[in-house]
């Protein structure tokens, strides 16, 4: 798969810019909100779809929603080719991706030579360029790009996606491939630098620093965006129920389930916390935290399982130490099977 690494280690991240094609119009997106860039896969298409979402991508076990790019700048639609490029794209509050045509270079952005574009364009999703030779290069604001796709979500799409995508027999069966090589989770015994790392989950709760494995988590949300239906006489770590695109989520205080004391937000949660949504056979739970700092990899070898009975109360099953930083990985099998989170049917 191409571009299979992610693009990091970027000396310059505020000013680094990917460059991409559609229609012989330049745009750019700042590199640091790239996670990768892969060539087009065959999607997940459910009945109903927003307006503007192409469909679903299985990223390494967490889907995420393909924008139509192209009906956002009001171009014309188009047949996808096997040579589209895909970009995976970390967002403000959300990952998401998508189709361009072709993926050019990177460069980077003399703060001082980014002009902005004449007028009231506080909404546009272009709101500077920039100048290379002869080339005008659109850059891409993130924040309006997710806002805009936000707007639209009560919209059903009026596009054929499954029409634009190449129907031949063997075309079908790369794009298969391909959805199956990016929905795999890294093998752990690979050497490469990045095959051979787990995509863990980065979080705050108080003080704390704490990690979830990838593969557990469905979505990333931001608690702004969702309303909480309270229910009675559920525990006081059960903050209510959250109706995520059909499907209910009891919303769990992880920092109050745990026992971490915070002074400063008793009874209270900001608008800026952060949701992490898991499923298992018994359970759909929206995590509540405090933040979600970051996406890192974390290979076998930085891992160190504790069996230490302190921060095995805090859910804690080991400790990683990457650059000096000690990130705590919950231990989610412990959650899932508290008795807390269960009603006993026996009597």
């Amino acid at each position: 798969m191409e571009f299979r690494q992610p693009v990091i280690k970027i000396e310059d991240p505020d000013n680094l810019h990917l460059c991409f094609e559609l229609e012989n119009n330049i745009y750019a997106i700042n590199a640091k909100n790239v996670l990768e860039v892969t060539t087009l896969p065959m999607l997940n298409q459910p009945q109903k779809l927003p307006k503007s979402i192409i469909g679903i991508l299985n990223y390494n076990d967490l889907f995420i929603n393909v924008i139509d790019i192209r009906q956002v700048f009001d171009l014309p639609e188009k047949k996808f080719k096997l040579s589209d490029k895909v970009i995976i794209i970390k967002g403000e509050e959300s990952l998401f991706a998508i189709i361009v045509d072709k993926v050019t270079n990177f460069f980077t952005a003399m703060p001082a030579n980014i002009q902005r574009v004449m007028g009231d364009n506080s909404s546009s999703i272009i709101k500077s360029f920039y100048k290379i030779d002869d080339n005008i290069v659109n850059i891409i604001d993130l924040h309006n790009l997710e806002n805009t796709v936000k707007q639209v979500y009560t919209e059903d799409t009026t596009v054929n996606y499954s029409a634009l995508f190449p129907d031949d027999e063997e075309s079908v069966c790369i794009l298969e491939k391909r959805k199956n090589e990016i929905a795999k989770i890294p093998v752990m015994n690979l050497d490469t630098a990045v095959y051979g790392k787990d995509q863990y989950i980065v979080f705050l709760l108080g003080q704390h620093t704490y990690c979830i494995y990838s593969f557990f988590v469905k979505e990333l949300i931001n608690l702004k965006n969702y309303s909480i239906t309270k229910i009675p006489y559920t525990p006081d770590f059960i903050i209510g129920i959250i109706n995520l695109k059909g499907n209910f989520y009891s919303v769990l205080d992880l920092k109050k389930f745990i026992g971490i004391e915070d002074n400063t937000e008793k009874n209270k949660h900001k608008k800026s916390s952060k949701v992490i949504v898991i499923e298992s056979t018994e359970l759909k739970l929206a995590l509540l935290v405090d933040d979600i700092v970051n996406i890192i990899n974390i290979s076998p070898g930085s891992l160190e399982i504790k069996n230490d009975k302190r921060i095995d109360n805090l859910f804690i099953k080991a400790e990683a130490f990457i650059e000096n930083e000690v990130y705590n990985i919950l231990n989610l099998d412990k959650l899932i099977n508290d008795e807390r989170l269960y009603i006993d049917n026996t009597n």
